[in-house]
């Protein structure tokens, strides 16, 4: 059980795994004079999730042990920001109801920060190549389209 061995708490203050005490959203949309088209934008701006070093240790009461060797959000990723922009157009159908065609471009800066890491263990000889090497990345720029049928009034 996680807390019975005192060594489970080292360095266990600190931000929380998933903390971004920076954040930043903005929100607008407009109509296009006399083309019937709308425009919506949403921007929004993280500061890097934390992480910190950890080691394997070897200890008489575990076989081995995992302790982190600095504290909690002693290190960050790399912020993100991202863009997401949508175009609407909506058309009558003449008592039927109406369409709307819908064109989505997400992350349209095409920020590339990394989500999470590969490894963040060091071994009592050597840090690992892989140590603190990005794993996942934000999902890069994509456009989606889509078409809303609304029938009735």
């Amino acid at each position: 059980m996680f807390g019975r061995d005192p060594n489970d708490l080292t360095n266990a203050r600190g931000r929380l795994p998933n903390d971004r005490p920076h954040m930043f959203r903005v929100m607008g949309s407009a109509d296009v004079p006399r083309t019937g088209v709308v425009i919506a934008a949403n921007l929004q701006h993280f500061s890097g999730k934390p992480w910190a070093a950890t080691a394997l240790i070897d200890l008489r009461q575990n076989k081995q042990q995992r302790v982190q060797l600095e504290p909690r959000g002693a290190r960050r990723l790399s912020s993100q920001t991202l863009l997401d922009v949508r175009l609407s157009r909506t058309i009558a159908l003449r008592g039927w109801g109406r369409i709307e065609l819908l064109v989505d471009v997400l992350n349209a800066l095409n920020d590339t920060a990394e989500e999470s890491l590969t490894e963040t263990l060091m071994t009592e000889t050597a840090i690992s190549n892989t140590f603190g090497l990005p794993a996942t990345f934000i999902d890069p720029r994509r456009a989606m389209f889509g078409v809303r049928l609304t029938l009735g009034r």
